[in-house]
């Protein structure tokens, strides 16, 4: 990046002289950076509140009540500390004047901060690098001094992240707290920076202070690319068209060859979808007229972005593919603009781009996870997408380009928000409010799609919070539900591997089936199958059924007089029988095998033998109303599908089929250490599905489950695209 600056341009050097622009400029920072750190302050005292009430103790109740404590005093200190770096810019002081400049170690702490200012800098310059570079460079002017040091320079990010580190420095504040408030700030920052700049570059051109200072950049001549090939559209994928979109600060993102070359083959396949949909080959041999000048075109859409009147149908619901209503309602605008032509000649690389767009929408939009309303809201912004990758392809092929960020934040927002809630109707008014800004701000520069995105993605994240405790619980009730299932079958199989195929009195084997059974299912859970006392209780039923076996072979022992066991009341205890009620229990064992012994007939029942176990369990959370195939033989289930269910993780989403035939998105909470069954919960932290694998697998052939070939929308999207334009190409 070059600036070019007129060196005959009547620049002041004095910053006496300018004292009046400095007082403008102080206030326009002053009235913009203390509110973004008020809010901010705002917002971490949401998220500590949230924190306290959900029990945590790190950044919890007592960093809760410090910050209350602290607000007034740090957005004092912060101001005045804006305040005394301009008074130093009119005296001709600089910020360390007058301090000692020794070396000297920094504390952990110091050095914690000192990362912080410089990741918030960062972040901040990844969106405003290049106002900010004029700005600085027309400030360095006012100010009367050469280029300003960073920590020196009142407009930019390092000095007012340092000036938040002062401001708590002499405050009780735990580190940690520290850095979640720079963290906070930096969001606000941002946001905020944009009007700053735009605002003080603007008063500082007025004034002539370098009127004609502006970024500029090599400029790739269109026509030299305007009969590319496909296979030679990578050498130029990251080419701009006029000043670059400095998305990224002007550093470039690099692509990989891999990238590039799939891109490639995927220009190449465009073409044979072209041919089998009836589309003609841009600026081809057989066009007619002149290509359509890019500028031309980028005007096109953006009469189309901003009247309001593009309408846009998913081709599954269309006469018409998306990429023809598109074409089609494009050269209606270019009819208001004066284009003569019932057909658009596009070069070669922008028919390219538009074409691509308007799959990847179209595949978006007929997603069974939107219904018709957000289709509408995601319709909107093809144009805006259309103008991105005119100018910056690079989207197709950078994963952290800003707009396909965007993009995925929206669509995760929308998939299966049917606004049934008050909170996902507010999270859709908020998608609605970042669309309208999109649509109505967007000029070509890509930075809005970043500032948008991450608005988006900060509420979404305190969306998010309210219903994180409810996951939490919702997967511990299924741990132990399946640990308690666990316990019960391995008693139940030891109980049955003891008594083998004995036909034992009713009394007996009420015993082993209620009592034992529940004792052993209780020692398992919270001391394991191995544990003493789960042996313990194992020798005692051992040690019954042993003195079965002699009653029934009518031997006279003393197993058979089944004297007093420890083991046997353990058992009864764990019941609540205990005291007299036990001895009568163990009374009711003895004639049941004195009886045995004496060649008498069982009795069906005792009353000395307690009926109830333990008291009842609560009923039961009612289950989804989803059919799920229990078990896995014999289940129809494709292989591929199958070990792709496997590799989910916790926290992966997928798309599941309700009762009504809607799909909504369905988070991987927890995976059963036990059975490797998963639990899947909605948006709000509820249960909605307990399957295994191999069951999730049949609900997909079956076209009730969507597990993503991408992992984001985007991605996914365009590996459908990928798979249309293989097909058409396979038809051609």
């Amino acid at each position: 990046m070059t600036f070019r600056s007129p060196a005959e341009s009547p620049t002041p050097t004095s910053s006496r002289a300018n004292g009046p622009l400095l007082d403008a400029l102080q206030k326009h920072v002053l009235d913009r950076a203390v509110p973004a750190l008020d809010r901010a302050l705002a917002d971490l005292d949401d998220y500590l509140f949230d924190r306290s009430q959900s029990g945590e103790e790190s950044l919890g109740l007592m960093a809760l009540r410090d910050m209350r404590r602290a607000r007034g005093e740090i957005i004092q200190r912060f101001r005045q500390a804006v305040l005394n770096r301009f008074r130093g810019l009119r005296a001709g002081s600089a910020v360390g004047d007058g301090d000692d400049a020794g070396l000297s170690l920094l504390s952990d702490q110091d050095l914690e901060e000192q990362l912080a200012v410089e990741q918030l800098a960062a972040a901040v310059l990844r969106t405003h690098a290049s106002a900010f570079e004029v700005a600085s460079k027309r400030f360095s002017v006012v100010a009367g001094q050469g280029e300003l040091p960073p920590l020196e320079n009142p407009l930019g990010p390092v000095f007012l992240a340092s000036a938040l580190g002062q401001a708590m420095s002499k405050l009780d504040l735990e580190p940690d707290l520290r850095i979640v408030v720079f963290k906070f700030f930096e969001r606000e920052l941002t946001s905020a920076l944009g009007d700053i700049y735009e605002r003080c570059n603007t008063l500082m051109a007025a004034a002539g202070i370098l009127p004609e200072l502006r970024t500029s950049g090599r400029v790739p001549p269109r026509a030299a690319r305007a009969g590319a090939g496909a296979a030679q559209a990578p050498s130029d994928a990251g080419a701009h068209d006029g000043p670059p979109a400095n998305h990224d600060g002007g550093s470039a993102m690099p692509i990989s060859g891999a990238e590039q070359a799939e891109f490639a083959n995927l220009l190449g396949m465009l073409q044979g979808w072209r041919s089998a949909m009836g589309l003609a080959a841009p600026a081809g041999p057989a066009a007619a007229g002149p290509v359509l000048p890019t500028q031309d075109l980028m005007s096109i859409l953006s009469l189309m972005q901003h009247d309001g009147s593009a309408r846009f149908t998913p081709a599954s619901e269309a006469e018409q593919s998306l990429a023809g209503q598109l074409r089609e309602q494009m050269t209606q605008s270019a009819r208001k603009l004066g284009v003569r032509g019932d057909n658009l000649n596009l070069d070669g690389l922008d028919g390219d781009a538009v074409d691509l767009v308007a799959l990847l929408f179209d595949v978006l939009l007929d997603g069974p996870q939107y219904d018709t309303r957000i289709r509408q809201k995601i319709g909107r912004m093809l144009v805006p997408y259309v103008k991105v990758a005119v100018k910056d392809r690079r989207m197709f092929m950078l994963k952290e380009h800003p707009a396909r960020k965007l993009l995925n934040t929206v669509a995760e927002a929308c998939e299966g928000n049917r606004g049934e809630a008050p909170q996902e109707r507010e999270l859709l008014t908020r998608v609605d409010h970042t669309i309208d800004r999109l649509v109505a701000e967007f000029n070509e520069d890509v930075a809005i799609f970043e500032t948008l995105e991450q608005e988006l993605r900060a509420y979404m994240a305190q969306h998010r919070k309210r219903f994180e405790l409810a996951e939490k619980r919702t997967a511990e009730a299924q741990r132990g539900r399946e640990r308690l299932e666990h316990a019960r079958q391995a008693a139940a199989d030891d109980l049955a591997r003891l008594r083998g195929d004995r036909v034992l009195p009713p009394v007996i084997g009420d015993f082993l089936s209620l009592h034992a059974s529940h004792h052993f299912a209780q020692v398992a859970l919270r001391d394991g199958r191995g544990a003493p006392r789960y042996e313990e209780a194992r020798h005692a039923v051992a040690q019954l059924l042993a003195a079965f076996d002699e009653a029934a072979a009518g031997v006279v022992s003393g197993a058979s007089a089944l004297q007093p066991d420890d083991g046997l009341r353990a058992i009864l205890a764990s019941a609540g029988c205990v005291g007299e009620a036990a001895r009568d229990a163990l009374d009711a064992l003895r004639d049941a095998l004195s009886r045995l012994l004496a060649g008498q007939a069982a009795l069906e029942g005792d009353a000395r033998m307690p009926v109830q176990v333990a008291a009842a369990e609560p009923a039961p959370e009612p289950e989804p109303q989803l059919e799920v195939v229990a078990g896995s033989a014999g289940l129809d289930y494709d292989a591929a599908m199958l070990e792709r269910i496997r590799k989910l993780q916790i926290g992966d989403w997928i798309q599941l089929a309700a009762a009504d035939g809607h799909f909504a998105p369905a988070k991987v909470s927890w995976i059963s250490p036990i059975s490797a069954r998963l639990l899947l919960v909605n948006r709000r932290g509820i249960r909605v599905l307990v399957a295994s694998a191999e069951e999730l697998a049949v609900m997909a052939k079956l076209d009730r489950v969507i597990v993503r070939d991408g992992e984001t929308a985007f991605e996914d999207a365009m590996h459908q695209v990928v798979g249309r334009l293989q097909s058409a190409s396979a038809r051609a």
